[in-house]
């Protein structure tokens, strides 16, 4: 692979699979995505911040496919470049990819001047990095989802959790009792909340507390180690303390 990841594949059941450590810019804890199977289906949650990323995540779905033919889809939880950098490797094999309305102002018109901001920014050698996140090309979703909605035979239900930012979304598997959480929930660090201020993190706190309510045994959050329900506490009372 290129890049300096090391990502690790977790079985949660034989139809759903964590990926973590993909690679992040920044060099810190890498970013998380996921694959669910289902039916006809297979369902990837967030695509990389680099082409390799996605391949990575293509080829564990591949060699874990019972079926060939299945249709793919990609939910993007939100449209930071960790999280939606990989999308353009499942839209070449035809993926319909999901993602919330409010992502259109990032990802609508890109001429790649996302991917500009994140080589100036987080590389000291833009050049290398430009051979590290591989050809990114950014396009909008096949489908916007503006409220809590269920896929897939009621297999699959996306969540809308903004705080951390306003496209956030989290994918909830009743079936494996499993939270993809994105950017909602972070182990084992601070979450980010340079994106808003105390509404955004009130907002936070209220679909933090509304999570805790499902039946949740894995949580794979979107940067850190796969955790349990506690770990929404963390994040609560991290919140809480900034709004004091």
């Amino acid at each position: 692979m290129t890049g300096l990841e090391m990502p690790e594949v977790h079985e949660i059941t034989k139809n759903v699979l964590a990926v973590t450590n993909l690679y992040h810019a920044s060099g810190k804890r890498g970013t998380n995505a996921g694959i669910i199977f289902t039916g006809n289906e297979a369902v990837f949650i967030d695509t990389g911040m680099t082409i390799a990323s996605a391949e990575f995540l293509w080829e564990t779905a591949l060699s874990r496919m019972n079926q060939k033919d299945l249709h793919l889809n990609v939910i993007l939880t939100h449209h930071h470049s960790d999280h939606v950098f990989g999308m353009q490797l499942f839209k070449e094999k035809k993926a319909t990819i999901y993602a919330h309305e409010n992502v259109r102002d990032f990802l609508e018109n890109d001429r790649g001047q996302y991917k500009q901001f994140i080589l100036d920014n987080f590389f000291d050698d833009p050049k290398k990095g430009d051979k590290i996140l591989g050809d990114v090309i950014l396009s909008l979703p096949d489908h916007f989802i503006e409220k809590d909605t269920i896929l897939f035979d009621d297999e699959v239900h996306v969540l809308f959790t903004p705080g951390h930012v306003s496209s956030e979304l989290s994918v909830y598997h009743p079936d494996s009792k499993t939270l993809f959480a994105g950017d909602t929930i972070y182990e084992g660090m601070s979450p980010n909340t340079r994106f808003g201020g105390s509404n955004e993190w009130r907002t936070w706190i209220s679909h933090l507390e509304r999570i805790k309510k499902l039946d949740i045994d894995t949580i794979v959050p979107g940067h850190g180690n796969l955790c349990s329900k506690d770990e929404i506490d963390n994040n609560i009372n991290y919140l809480k303390e900034l709004l004091k």
